[in-house]
């Protein structure tokens, strides 16, 4: 009896074995001899922007395995960016009609896929690929599908894109990546003020989530310090040399999509006036090196207020100031100075900017500068509420933004 039980394990251990290895399509199913061939015209193409309506991605297929009208066959094609694996929100899918075995798309149609379906980064190629899948539903036995797959490349439409979220400075000239800020006075002008030693100097951009470097729209490496360098932005990771060492001012105009590298001869500098004071031309010069300004008149209760102005890093001829006036007033270059005699004078004898014209909000004015009495005894109407002033004296105008 004992021996009996033990023989019928053994037998059953066997038949589980054998049901843990069975697979009906090696044991039981015959593969069908499959047909559907998939090829596409190209497996190079790039986007046409000139001709955008026009087919630039032919597919062509052939009929899957001829079964008997007991089964309904179905063609369904799909187009997807690779590494997507045909996502249900990603693919574009069609629902082929009888007796058609091809499929074209357009320039336009795969630009707006890559950009608003796909999310793809501007100017970087990518690769498609294209599936159809025939389905047999309805007869006595169940059919495998055929499905077969190709991969295309695409180059993607070109994109002139200069924008930044970030901007940075980098390379061996630099002691290690700094952002540059965007400046106070202009949302589109980017500008830095340092020290580089002879290397190279790189300005990666973020925008969008992506890379890029802005450089010469010629490639070139080199430049003449203080002229206007044209310039591209793309993902070639190339900047300039710095053949010497030394104070080194950038900046970078976003939308006249120009840079200008300053060394230390050709940096811009503050502005000095020369004046004679109360606008007196018997008395001896002065020389002011315009640093900061001192307001003056009924907006400050007839006090001198010291602006503490910052300095504009693409121009120190660009003075900012955040505050607000109670009324009107006139901004002097100094609260005292001396001149060429040695005589001592005060900001109601300096050099002064002014304008018989009120201040507007967001209205870039002109500024008069002089140290005549017509000028100094001429108070300029404030704007009410907190401003950004910005004094820009290299073209003796001010503008007053609102802050919030």
């Amino acid at each position: 009896m004992k021996n009996n039980i033990i023989k019928s394990l053994a037998v059953l251990v066997m038949v589980m074995a054998a049901a843990c290895t069975y697979d009906p399509y090696k044991d039981d199913l015959v593969l069908p001899a499959e047909t559907l061939t998939l090829n596409s015209l190209k497996t190079d193409i790039a986007l046409d922007e000139n001709n955008l309506s026009a087919p630039v991605l032919t597919f062509n297929w052939t009929p899957a395995r001829k079964l008997s009208d007991d089964y309904i066959v179905t063609y369904t094609s799909k187009l997807d960016v690779v590494g997507n694996n045909f996502g249900s929100t990603t693919a574009i899918r069609n629902d082929e009609e009888d007796g058609v075995y091809s499929r074209s798309f357009t320039s336009e149609q795969i630009n707006n896929w890559a950009n608003d379906r796909w999310n793809l980064p501007v100017n970087k190629p990518f690769m498609l690929e294209f599936r159809v899948v025939v389905e047999f539903t309805g007869g006595p036995e169940f059919q495998a599908p055929e499905v077969r797959t190709v991969r295309v490349n695409v180059m993607p439409i070109h994109v002139d894109i200069f924008a930044a979220d970030k901007m940075f400075i980098d390379g061996t000239a630099t002691g290690g990546q700094e952002e540059i800020a965007v400046t106070l006075e202009n949302p589109n002008l980017y500008a830095w003020y340092g020290d580089l030693t002879p290397g190279s100097v790189l300005l990666p951009t973020e925008f969008d989530g992506m890379t890029y470097y802005i450089h010469a729209s010629g490639n070139a490496t080199s430049f003449t310090p203080g002229v206007p360098i044209d310039l591209v932005m793309d993902e070639n990771k190339q900047g300039w040399n710095i053949s010497a060492g030394g104070k080194h001012r950038i900046v970078v105009d976003m939308e006249a999509k120009q840079a200008v590298i300053y060394d230390e001869a050709t940096d811009l500098q503050p502005l000095t006036v020369d004046f004679y004071p109360n606008g007196t031309e018997t008395l001896p010069l002065a020389h002011v090196t315009v640093q900061d300004l001192w307001a003056y008149g009924g907006g400050t209760g007839w006090g001198v207020r010291k602006l503490d102005c910052s300095m504009s890093a693409a121009d120190p001829q660009v003075l900012i100031y955040e505050g607000s006036f109670s009324g009107s007033v006139k901004f002097c270059i100094a609260q005292s100075f001396t001149d060429d005699g040695g005589n001592e004078y005060n900001q109601n004898n300096a050099y002064c900017y002014t304008s018989s014209t009120a201040l507007t909000s967001n209205k870039i004015q002109e500024l008069t500068g002089s140290s005549a009495r017509e000028v100094r005894n001429t108070y300029m109407g404030m704007p009410s509420g907190k401003h950004l002033f910005i004094f820009d004296l290299r073209n003796n105008t001010i503008l007053a933004k609102p802050v919030e």
